[in-house]
């Protein structure tokens, strides 16, 4: 078995990875990702499996690929210095010397019996050495060696965007499968995909795996209800940072759940979320604060006009993250989030604000993206808040893909009275409570948040 060292891949997509001794096309547009995968295959293999690997590139030098791949985190010069890779560059190969060179190739592959190639791209080489040479190429000397040696090869070519054609349209029938690697367009999100659609000696049970690229490489989206775990009942609840509040939820929300703050614009939404993160954050908790909105400057002086210590916070517990959800899938938002619990290990999250990821995002995609967002918090009992800027009447919550998921609902609106604008709140919803059933009065102070009957 020949894994690529990608945990999901081998675990869920191909179990323990490619057949040794086989032949792997990897195709796909500029951009999808096939040298940064192939790459990684070659990699993990020495690094993790200890086996040797060459990669011989038509399309980059040396400098250049080593530079490249140093910025994902891959040494490849680390693994040449241990005898575990080489390089070998074809780039300034033309037809006049591309025989010979091929020769050359298949001698230095005898000698050093790597167990993993890449060839990059094999496109190249199709055009240099024409349809019948590449066959040849493929079947009889790479084929011969691949087979002789139980190694494997990833190939990568060139797949015109829009077009369904690989490369030369050659190179599908002489291998032992075929990855590709291409772009869906999603509304105004562009997503990567995989699909495979032959691996001799493998059966692939899904028609296509999502990917995105991040700093760490290929990473896909690992569905947390393959990994749900049964978890202790709690009773203990954390506070909302607001006193009134927790008296109107018998204590505050409980450990674990999640709560939605909905309403328009200006009824409060951020300060309800600020009162909650700089509140635990000063009782020891570690609290993350994801904004799409907002920068973090402005985080910060929101708070601090409320009279709430967010910089004593932020020595310690208290994590602001921010960034533009635009032309982001929502598998991307989701690694991103769940690499943030990873690494910090909150107890708390506030997510500000679902309408972001609403304007750039497929509502149904959304949806399952924040499912599996629940999955993960309560395995990891994270209480979490999410705001929506809609207009609610108490009685009808909108975007129901979240409020049918969260354990709280806080509604939040506007209301005339003798002509003047006051605002009013609801406790909607609220799990395993007796949670206040009536319609509140509430001011946004210079002390922030404050709650009346």
């Amino acid at each position: 078995m020949s894994r690529t060292g990608i945990e999901y891949f081998d675990n869920f997509i191909l179990k323990d990875g490619f057949p040794e001794g086989s032949l792997i096309l990897v195709a796909g547009e500029p951009g999808a990702g096939k040298t940064i995968f192939s790459s990684t295959f070659l990699y993990n293999g020495a690094k993790k499996f200890g086996e040797k690997g060459v990669y011989v590139s038509l399309a980059e030098t040396k400098s250049e690929f080593y530079e490249s791949m140093r910025q994902l985190g891959m040494d490849f010069g680390e693994l040449e210095n241990e005898g575990l890779f080489k390089f070998i560059d074809f780039v300034t190969v033309g037809r006049d010397t591309i025989d010979k060179e091929i020769g050359i190739l298949i001698e230095e592959l005898a000698k050093f019996q790597p167990k993993r190639i890449v060839i990059d791209s094999i496109s190249v080489f199709a055009q240099v050495l024409g349809a019948e040479k590449t066959r040849v190429l493929l079947h009889t000397l790479l084929g011969r060696f691949i087979k002789a040696y139980n190694s494997t090869a990833l190939l990568i070519a060139e797949k015109p965007v829009g077009s369904e054609k690989i490369g030369y349209g050659i190179e599908e029938f002489v291998v032992d499968g075929v990855v590709i690697l291409r772009y869906e367009s999603f509304g105004e999100v562009t997503r990567r995909v995989m699909e495979i659609p032959k691996m001799r000696r493998r059966s692939v049970e899904k028609s296509q795996y999502e990917y995105v690229i991040t700093q760490k490489g290929i990473e896909f989206l690992a569905i947390p209800e393959l990994e749900r775990e049964e978890i202790d009942y709690t009773v203990e609840r954390i506070t909302t940072g607001i006193d009134r509040l927790d008296e109107m939820l018998e204590g505050g929300v409980y450990k674990g759940s999640s709560v939605l703050l909905v309403g328009m614009t200006g009824t409060g939404k951020s300060t309800f979320a600020l009162h909650f993160v700089v509140a635990n954050a000063l009782q020891g908790r570690k609290v993350a604060y994801i904004s799409f909105e907002e920068p973090m400057d402005q985080i910060i002086r929101a708070a601090k006009n409320y009279g709430m210590p967010i910089e004593e916070a932020m020595k310690e517990n208290l994590k602001v993250f921010t960034w533009i959800p635009e032309n982001k899938t929502p598998v991307y938002t989701f690694l991103k989030i769940r690499e943030i619990i990873e690494e910090f290990k909150p107890e708390a999250i506030v997510i500000d604000s679902l309408t972001s990821l609403k304007q750039h995002m497929d509502e149904n995609e959304l949806t399952k993206m924040l499912r599996y967002l629940g999955l993960v918090t309560k395995a990891n009992r994270i209480t979490t808040y999410f705001t929506l800027n809609e207009e609610t009447n108490f009685e009808v919550v909108p975007f129901t893909g979240a409020s049918t998921m969260v354990d709280v609902i806080i509604g939040l609106r506007y209301q005339t009275m003798n002509g003047n604008i006051e605002r009013r709140m609801a406790i909607v919803k609220s799990r395993a409570s007796n949670h206040s059933r009536k319609i509140h009065r509430y001011e946004i102070t210079d002390e922030g948040v404050k709650i009346y009957e």
